[in-house]
């Protein structure tokens, strides 16, 4: 008896001794294992943006629901850069038609001022699109432009950099491309406001035209009109801060000038 006693003592001495040998040998992978699953799973969390999303990517979705995920978030992504443009476009076009009633001007378009081509020394060259335009009840607005050179401004181009408002004669244009541009709506005037972001950079200018038959402002009805027009230029600018473009164009992002 006393023989058996002793034999399940040292069988219960033996086991305790295993089992602590054991143990000091498994905490040490256990740990790793559990840091490796908790990186895997951060790395999954900051890949999708949100725990629920990257738990479920690093652990029990599949490829195919992913991958389905990923595209209805690219889905929802397009719409909401769309319905931003989309309501961004019609601001601008509200702020130009708020110009052309105060104006009486034949029409008002608004030029964007982009980095749209690189120059053979690799310096990026300025160019200018017409993105939005408004026209009065009988009068053409004219074509949208894209790529314009901006160097076809040089009749006004240091008023505009220098945030001024400008009244010039279509006759007097020094740019054949932009006198033949404007001749060919049937403008004998345009007045040429910046557009000034909040730091004063000129991303653009807004373009008012007056036909020929047409009586533009003078004196004090003129310096009225150019402050009011640039200041609406101003709140423009604040606007093509909120529109880069609708998601399918490849045009280039706009580009401020100046300050």
């Amino acid at each position: 008896m006393l023989t058996l006693l002793a034999a399940a003592g040292l069988l219960l001495d033996l086991t305790i001794r295993a089992m602590a040998t054991c143990k000091r040998h498994l905490v040490q992978p256990i740990l790793t294992s559990l840091l490796l699953t908790v990186a895997y799973a951060v790395v999954h969390i900051g890949a999708e943006g949100s725990i629920s999303g990257g738990l479920a990517a690093a652990f029990w979705e599949s490829d195919a629901a992913r991958e389905a995920r990923h595209r209805a978030s690219m889905v929802d992504t397009l719409q909401g850069e769309l319905r931003q443009f989309v309501a961004a476009n019609k601001l601008i076009d509200q702020h130009l038609q708020t110009i052309l009633a105060k104006s009486d001007a034949a029409r008002v378009r608004l030029a964007v001022i982009h980095n749209g081509v690189m120059g053979l020394t690799g310096t990026g060259l300025l160019r200018y699109d017409i993105t939005n335009s408004m026209a009065a009840p009988g009068r053409a607005t004219g074509d949208p432009l894209r790529n314009q050179p901006l160097a076809d401004w040089a009749d006004f181009l240091q008023e505009i950099l220098a945030d001024q408002c400008v009244m010039a004669q279509v006759a007097e244009l020094r740019s054949v491309s932009l006198r033949a541009q404007f001749d060919a709506v049937g403008a004998s005037s345009v007045l040429v406001c910046p557009s000034p972001d909040i730091q004063g950079r000129v991303v653009g200018a807004v373009f008012l035209f007056w036909d020929r038959g047409d009586a533009p402002p003078k004196g004090e009805a003129l310096r009225r009109l150019m402050t009011f027009a640039h200041g609406v230029a101003g709140q423009i600018a604040t606007v093509l801060s909120l529109r880069s473009g609708p998601p399918c164009d490849d045009r280039p992002p706009s580009r401020p000038v100046g300050r």
